[in-house]
């Protein structure tokens, strides 16, 4: 992958490092999700994850493929994964870094080869050890498995993006600068939840859009609805329910990437309430979930006004 930073600091090149390790397993599931039969890697495993989901092979390898390969990088001292039950501790007890993920992000999607992907935060710790909010993330980013592998990938000089070669099997920049669009004209909720929602400006926001002549879009896959937004502007989101009271989505290695993403792209994230990078470190729950908004600024405003 060509650089994702400008500047060669000692930091900037240890998050070259590990970038270039979680390139290598993007490389690698892609080749798993091109190259077999969308119904086995979709047979399900006897357990359930920490989360309560139901385990997919794919979910199983992919996280085996980028574990294996943290454990083996110099930088990382722990590692966060939504099919670990806590924290991973590697052999390198004074690294800066922990790195959490999502294997296989929309894994129902596997069987009917709709876009899945693998998304990731690295938090940096302080010199207490201690992580103390997403204000903490030095390095964000996702790799979407879709019709063509593509990665984005943030960090606190810009957010860039990048495609699979299969021919040359290495990532291409394809934009070293992506913005958000400020207004969009696409909506994207689950509204099967709506007379669920516990927060009624999500069901007036709704509203509004149809008023405006929004259009909706619904993969519910994260990585393919956030990925949209981010490109067409809009407004993503996933409240809290009457059966899911903090939703669905997970702190560390769902929430707080795509937020930092969004920032740096000048989007918004949001909880409803507060910026999501806000949210204080959850040391004891590393699967806290959280409500989310993932929104154009004149979106989140309209939102935000309600």
């Amino acid at each position: 992958m060509t650089t994702v930073f400008e500047n060669s600091t000692r930091e900037n090149q240890n998050l070259e490092t590990i970038m270039e390790c979680l390139e290598q397993c993007f490389i690698q599931i892609s080749e798993l999700i091109r190259d077999q039969d969308s119904i086995s890697l979709e047979s399900v495993d006897d357990a359930t994850n920490i989360s309560g989901d139901t385990v997919k092979q794919l979910d199983l390898l992919s996280n085996t493929i980028i574990k294996n390969a943290l454990k083996k990088c110099s930088l990382v001292r722990a590692i966060g994964s939504e099919e670990e039950s806590d924290l991973v501790y590697t052999e390198n007890i004074e690294a800066p870094y922990l790195v959490c993920y999502d294997p296989l992000d929309g894994s129902s999607n596997i069987g009917v080869n709709i876009t899945t992907g693998t998304i990731f935060g690295v938090y940096k710790y302080d010199s207490n050890g201690k992580i103390g909010s997403g204000r903490d993330t030095v390095l964000a980013g996702y790799c979407l498995y879709g019709g063509s592998t593509q990665c984005i990938v943030a960090n606190n000089e810009t957010c860039s993006m990048y495609q699979l070669s299969v021919r040359e099997n290495k990532f291409k920049c394809v934009s070293n600068n992506v913005l958000i669009p400020n207004k969009g004209n696409i909506y994207s909720i689950n509204e099967s939840n709506k007379y669920d929602w516990i927060d009624p400006r999500y069901y007036k926001v709704v509203n509004s859009f149809i008023g405006d002549k929004y259009t909706t879009r619904w993969v519910g896959s994260l990585v393919a609805d956030a990925h949209r937004t981010i490109l067409k502007g809009g407004f993503f989101a996933y409240p809290g329910n009457i059966k899911n009271l903090s939703g669905k989505i997970r702190l560390l290695y769902e929430a707080y990437p795509f937020a930092f993403i969004f920032e740096k792209a000048g989007g918004v994230s949001s909880d409803g309430e507060i910026n999501l990078l806000d949210v204080p470190f959850p040391s004891e729950k590393i699967h806290q979930k959280t409500p989310i908004i993932l929104s154009g600024k004149n979106e989140f405003d309209r939102f935000a006004n309600l």
